[in-house]
């Protein structure tokens, strides 16, 4: 009794081979829906994940203003001299530092540095 109830179970013909059970396509209308629905959740997944970059760079605009460096000037400075009102000082160099792809805080006379000028 255990055995034949083990066979039902696994679906056994041979002792040791399980077979794999087969699924049959009752309502074609309803698997072709189901797929077309899987594949648009999908779609729509990829598309709002890869766009989803897009959407935040066009809320704030960045703008930057291109200027040379001269002797005697220091990125504290050149920050003071473009800083929006309200804004922390140390902010604003972070933010030149990053736009530029700075390690540090040095600049010297000739170099070119861009300023980020956020239009909100």
């Amino acid at each position: 009794m255990c055995r034949m109830y083990l066979e039902r179970l696994f679906r056994t013909n041979v002792r040791g081979a399980v077979m794999k059970k087969r699924y049959k396509i009752v309502n074609r209308r309803r698997f072709y829906f189901f797929i077309t629905s899987v594949f648009a959740v999908i779609s729509i997944l990829l598309f709002t994940l890869l766009l989803n970059n897009k959407a935040h760079s066009s809320v704030y605009r960045v703008n930057y203003r291109e200027i040379e460096v001269v002797e005697g000037d220091t990125l504290w400075n050149i920050a003071l001299n473009y800083l929006p009102e309200k804004t922390d000082i140390r902010k604003m160099i972070y933010d030149i530092k990053e736009f530029n792809g700075m390690d540090n805080s040095y600049i010297y006379p000739g170099d070119m540095i861009k300023i980020p000028i956020t239009n909100k």
